[in-house]
């Protein structure tokens, strides 16, 4: 439904109730004390109901539906001023947008370093941060997103470029038993509930080369999407998992849950992916070259 009044109608009630006179109010409003009048009977012609008395020296006095809508409109007239400020406040300079997600994984702590520092460097490209899952070269593809941090490789029409080498590690409870260990086999796992954020096994990810090789598997497995969730599950010492020590990174250093090596090492390396069309000069192919030194020198 089209709103009854218009937002000269808001402004000249937000002014009339605060500067309490209609000549105050013009003056605010770089109109005629007519031109005022006029809105408010307008308004309440519009609305069916007095917006205003003439009070003590004709001072004008807002009635409960005044008041109602006055509180309304200042709301509102303050949202408005807000935008109107954040928007002609912004960097002309921008001239490109990168959205960049993590691939399986939802570990944002490198982030905010390595956006001060484009910020520095290239002001004109603004980054933006988006979820994509286990799926980067459909999100590429799908254009919800335009350089994903991917373990190992991504299929698709993708051009992919080192970034770092990792390892999965399990994670367990600082307390568990295994966290003493320096290393285990698939056959430590018999006893544990085990939690992953794949619905289905990726290949040379942790089931593909340590837990089925063994024959030996885990007394229950729990798919939960977000590695997040898993982690703070494994904090609570409500099951293990084996995922990246690099994503996993915050909550190890914390203590908040203990790494151990799966047999003689899981190394997998990550990496940054973008569109095979892009052009090597892109916006997209630029930070990914940015990213892989900001990362390479942490």
């Amino acid at each position: 439904m089209p709103l009854v009044l218009d937002l000269r109608h808001y402004e000249t009630v937000v002014a009339i109730i605060e500067l309490g006179t209609m000549t105050a109010a013009a003056k605010r409003l770089s109109t005629t004390q007519s031109a005022l009048s006029h809105r408010v009977a307008e308004a309440e012609h519009r609305l069916g109901v007095k917006l205003f008395e003439r009070g003590h020296h004709r001072r004008l006095k807002p009635t409960r539906a005044g008041l109602v809508l006055h509180q309304t409109a200042t709301r509102a007239l303050n949202d408005l001023e807000r935008t109107e400020t954040l928007l002609l406040a912004e960097d002309e300079r921008v001239t490109a947008n990168v959205r960049i997600a993590v691939g399986s994984y939802d570990c944002f702590h490198w982030f905010p370093q390595f956006v001060s520092l484009t910020r520095r460097t290239h002001p004109e490209i603004e980054l933006e941060l988006v979820v994509v899952g286990d799926a980067p070269g459909a999100a590429l593809a799908g254009d919800r997103a335009d350089l994903v941090i991917a373990p190992g490789h991504p299929e698709g029409s993708v051009a992919s470029g080192q970034l770092f080498a990792d390892e999965l590690v399990l994670v367990v409870h600082p307390e568990d038993p295994l966290a003493k260990r320096a290393s285990i086999e698939a056959e430590d796992l018999a006893d544990y509930a085990y939690l992953t954020y794949n619905l289905a096994p990726s290949p040379g990810f942790e089931y593909d080369r340590f837990i089925r090789p063994a024959q030996a598997y885990p007394r229950t497995v729990t798919v939960i999407e977000q590695t997040s969730a898993i982690t703070e599950l494994v904090a609570a010492g409500a099951g293990v998992s084996i995922l990246s020590r690099w994503a996993l990174g915050p909550a190890i250093d914390s203590g908040r849950v203990a790494p151990v090596r799966c047999g003689t090492g899981l190394d997998i390396l990550w990496n940054a992916v973008t569109r095979a069309g892009d052009p090597e000069g892109s916006p997209a192919r630029l930070i990914s070259n940015m990213l892989a030194d900001h990362l390479a020198a942490e």
